[in-house]
């Protein structure tokens, strides 16, 4: 699992600087060295230095980042890589960024969440690097979703490196008991939710404090885009129609009492007991959450599957929406964007190692394989290989928007409402359309009328 991802997510993040005037799109409105090395340099014999900033967790057993970049060094003497973790949360990291930029000693690349790229891009920390992109090629190395998240209109500020693609896992066995399927459709969950609950058990749950991330994730699954670019402005659509079939969907399940709802949410004790006992046998989950999610049942085989998530017509192709996952970003400064986008693109193609490092890893060029201990867990599915496939059908027109920090978080608080009672599902969709709207405009960001 990216443990720095997923709590990256949990931080409540200020919204940008409005310093929008001053860049293109915004206007539309950037060996282990501790130190926080400098940025890029050139030493006598014409080598080029880069440096970047990884939150990997680079723990026991996984392949150490220091090792895969001692191979690129060692075939690239011209173009050498420093690299230095970063043990803070993500919020943090934004912030040195920022302080780096500002005293001109930031490295050439760090790591951004998807969630934070506007806003990052916004304040004048990224890079655009569509010129070196377009001259390097690399786009075709990626899945169009999770490149898609790099974009920003015409701006391009780096490379995907992990995804969080939204999936439906379940107890195939359990499920398989009570004479149900994988629910192709949403319509066929709720049938088959309410066989599930007549036996005491749940087949869906509504997540209060994942409530930002799933439900955009869900309508842009449903073929959403929240925020499309028109010309030099920010369109606000989150209360679109694919938003209000989510929330129908949603609303009736909780209504009905089909859904499981955890008063602490997610990341309580309440979820993981379920699971434990057997309560919880199926739910919608982030891409990144089959590498650890099973590991507190304390088994080492179970039945669980991953599977597509549910369409509303069960005709249309299977699609998701990204929830969670980071880019590898050229930060504002670097003299060496070339050079920078070029081993950026080499260290996100080292499959093996990131998925070592628990990455559903974003490239396409090379099948990742699954851990046996892992297959063991789910059933004996190739899991990373079937989260592969899913990346190829996340929606590509699902980019975040500059103040995506603050929505979100709304979009959480309210989600705590509906978890009680107090708020319904389209509250969600709403609050994200006025914050949107509210964060924009308080950030200096044009919005399209």
């Amino acid at each position: 699992m990216n443990t720095t991802m997923f709590a990256s997510r949990r931080q409540v993040l200020v919204g940008a600087a409005a310093t929008a005037a001053a860049l293109t799109l915004a206007a539309c409105g950037k060996s282990s060295d501790s130190s926080g090395a400098s940025g890029s340099s050139e030493d006598s014999s014409g080598a080029v230095t880069i440096t970047y900033w990884h939150r990997l967790p680079d723990k026991d057993g996984m392949t150490k980042v220091d090792d895969i970049i001692a191979t690129w060094n060692k075939e690239n003497p011209d173009i050498q890589v420093k690299a230095t973790k970063f043990d803070g949360a993500a919020q943090e990291s934004y912030a040195k960024i920022a302080q780096a930029v500002k005293s001109g000693e930031a490295p050439d690349l760090a790591q951004i969440g998807y969630g934070e790229i506007a806003s990052e891009y916004l304040a004048g920390d990224l890079e655009d690097v569509s010129a070196e992109l377009a001259e390097g090629g690399y786009e075709k190395n990626y899945a169009s979703g999770p490149m898609g998240q790099c974009k920003l209109g015409d701006v391009v500020v780096g490379l995907p490196q992990d995804t969080g693609p939204l999936v439906y896992v379940y107890d195939k066995a359990a499920f398989e008991a009570l004479g149900i399927t994988a629910p192709k459709t949403w319509a066929e969950l709720k049938e088959s939710a309410k066989t599930a609950k007549a036996a005491g058990k749940y087949i869906a749950s509504w997540q209060g404090d994942e409530t930002g991330y799933l439900m955009s994730g869900q309508a842009a699954a449903a073929g959403a885009t929240w925020y499309p670019v028109k010309g030099e402005a920010w369109g606000v659509e989150c209360d679109s129609l694919e938003s209000a079939k989510v929330a129908t969907v949603y609303q009736e399940l909780l209504d009905e009492e089909l859904i499981f709802v955890p008063s602490d949410g997610r990341w309580g004790d309440a979820f993981t007991a379920a699971l434990k006992d057997g309560t919880l046998i199926g739910t919608v989950a982030a891409g990144w959450e089959p590498g650890f999610m099973l590991g507190d049942l304390g088994v080492e085989e179970t039945s669980w599957q991953v599977t597509y998530l549910p369409t509303f017509d069960g005709v249309s192709e299977n699609a998701t929406g990204a929830d969670g996952g980071s880019a590898v970003c050229v930060i504002k400064g670097s003299k060496n964007k070339a050079a920078a986008l070029k081993f950026a693109d080499w260290f996100n193609r080292q499959v093996p190692g990131l998925v070592s490092q628990g990455l559903v890893v974003a490239a396409n060029t090379e099948a990742p394989v699954t851990p046996d201990s892992l297959k063991k867990l789910w059933g004996g599915q190739d899991v990373y290989g079937f989260l592969a496939e899913a990346n190829a059908t996340m929606n590509p027109d699902f980019a975040y928007c500059p103040t995506w920090p603050s929505v979100t978080a709304a979009m959480n608080e309210t989600g705590g409402k509906v978890t009680t009672g107090e708020a319904k599902v389209a509250d969600v969709f709403t609050v994200a359309q006025e914050t949107s709207l509210s964060s924009l405009k308080e950030a200096g960001v044009s919005v399209a009328s």
